[in-house]
């Protein structure tokens, strides 16, 4: 075999492997910071742009389900917002089976992802700002223009133009975007959100009062117990992990007599029950904020109030400041 045609089959080769791979390739899972040091939500995000093991893409939905089977009918098990990054594991019809960046695993329909990942490959970018609102509208033009997309509190971008409080951002499918006011910050490149303290991620959780509550979720469109204490956490610097399983055993300690703001508040499902079933964040004067599933929104309630106390399973302290 001459050279030429040598050289044209090892073309053929890596053109096909471009086209197959998605994404950057990079690492998984990130561990969790038990001790409540600054959060790794940016982190996660590019480690996941950048994972190695399977096929990338990027959620180019709001807010976008991720159930346990391929089959809308199943258990919401969370959800993945928009310009997140997922790796795909297996495709079944319509299909993904993926694993976001919580490190849940789950089925999401295909339509909601794209394989092109250039809004989220960091090198490209000078600057990355994150939605702290509840909820952000991303327009087609710097002045005026139409609504492209509304981007919920945790939704993070990419830019190349900033003047004052306005960001030209990179959107999903090659398309930008602008971003402008109060309710985002900035953040370095391939940097992490700095933790803030027990007084600013109480402000952020009143932010959500009156939402619904939806099983899986994690936004103003609806959202859980954990979920709540997830996006708000991160917000404010904390890595939460999303499970309320894995968020008991996170922070320090505390007993009722020495509860604090800012405490997370755990709770069984019922006073016979060990297992963890609800949690919620104290904000003072016995008071905590939670998203109710019986009333069917985020609220707040008294630590006295129904059977709250004989269902009390434990207080986490995350916050130092």
């Amino acid at each position: 075999m001459n050279r030429k045609v040598l050289l044209l089959i090892l073309l053929v080769v890596l053109v096909q492997l471009t086209v197959f791979t998605g994404c950057n390739p990079g690492a998984r899972e990130v561990n969790v910071n038990v001790d409540g040091t600054d959060a790794a939500f940016s982190e996660e995000n590019e480690d996941a742009a950048n994972a190695g093991d399977g096929n990338r893409g990027v959620v180019t939905e709001t807010v976008a389900d991720v159930f346990s089977e391929p089959d809308i009918k199943s258990e919401r098990i969370t959800q993945a917002i928009f310009n997140q990054p997922v790796t795909i594991l297996e495709e079944y019809e319509n299909w993904f089976k993926v694993e976001v960046v919580d490190g849940n695993i789950g089925w999401i329909k295909s339509n909601f992802i794209d394989k092109d990942c250039s809004s989220i490959e960091p090198d490209k970018y000078k600057y990355k700002i994150v939605i702290t609102a509840k909820s952000k509208t991303v327009s087609s033009q710097a002045k005026g223009g139409i609504t492209i997309k509304e981007a919920v509190m945790g939704t993070e971008f990419y830019s190349n133009y900033k003047e004052d409080d306005l960001y030209e951002v990179a959107l999903p499918g090659k398309l930008t975007g602008w971003i402008k006011g109060s309710g985002i910050i900035e953040i370095p490149v391939g940097g992490k959100i700095l933790e803030t303290s027990a007084e600013d991620f109480v402000a952020t959780l009143a932010k959500f009062k009156g939402t619904k509550y939806l099983y899986g979720g994690v936004s103003s469109w609806g959202i859980d117990s954990s979920g709540l204490t997830y996006i708000c956490s991160r917000i404010n610097g904390i890595n939460l992990p999303r499970d309320i399983d894995d968020q008991f055993y996170i922070g320090k300690k505390v007993s009722l007599s020495e509860i604090k703001e800012g405490d997370l508040i755990f709770f069984s499902a019922n006073k016979d029950s060990k297992d963890v079933s609800h949690v919620g964040v104290y904000t003072g004067d016995n008071q905590f904020i939670h998203a109710n599933k019986d009333k069917g929104y985020v609220m707040y309630s008294s630590l006295d109030s129904g059977n709250f106390a004989e269902r009390l399973l434990g207080i986490r302290r995350i916050f130092d400041k």
